[in-house]
């Protein structure tokens, strides 16, 4: 399986990195912050604002608005100017009209209810990628095996070396059965970095 050489990985939202020497054999521990699933937040409007009015989510989460007023029309109004391609206006005319928004960029956005009274704040960051460690590597025969834990039952992770930090070549991928699991490398080849990525 061939994984692409994206290097995005490498500056953003990735844990300190940890070295780990063992005879001509350095582990890298990275991982790929990506988030395994978006995850969907309500808020309910009535005459007394939103509930709750603020909120913290991460990239690709979404915000869904409903109507709990059964008198009175509301909105959902962001308060960035129309051109901004964040801004979003959704009208909830009847109780129990909904209205959707997915965040995509980071950053706080406030918005307010145009048909009545409260404002809100959604603040969107990074998401927080897993812990993954790849444990000191110990020498069995003529392999070398990196124990990983930390990981997400049912994802794939891939083991990937490099000598440079730059070029990234794939060794092993496998589905983790459980939240840890063993790779196996060979003794003969040269001194390398190695990383686990788990895959979204």
């Amino acid at each position: 399986m061939q994984i692409p050489h994206d290097k995005s990985h490498l500056i953003h939202g990735v844990p300190p990195i940890r070295l780990v020497r063992f005879l001509p054999v350095i582990a890298l521990v990275l991982l790929l912050a990506l988030s395994a699933k978006a995850t969907t937040y309500y808020v309910t409007v009535n005459d007394f604002g939103f509930s709750p009015a603020t909120l913290t989510i991460e990239v690709g989460d979404t915000v869904v608005w409903e109507n709990a007023d059964d008198l009175f029309s509301h909105s959902t109004t962001s308060t960035l100017s129309f051109s901004n391609p964040n801004y979003w206006n959704g009208l909830l005319v009847n109780l129990g009209d909904t209205f959707g928004q997915t965040f995509n960029n980071v950053g706080g956005f406030n918005y307010l209810d145009q048909l009545g009274s409260g404002s809100g704040t959604i603040t969107v960051i990074l998401p927080v990628p897993p812990l993954i460690l790849l444990g000191a590597p110990r020498q069995v025969g003529s392999q070398f095996l990196f124990d990983a834990s930390g990981l997400t039952a049912g994802k794939v992770n891939v083991l990937q070396a490099s000598t440079n930090l730059t070029s990234w070549v794939s060794i092993a991928t496998n589905v983790a059965e459980t939240t840890s699991m063993t790779f196996t490398n060979s003794t003969a080849l040269p001194r390398r970095l190695f990383r686990v990525l788990q895959l979204p």
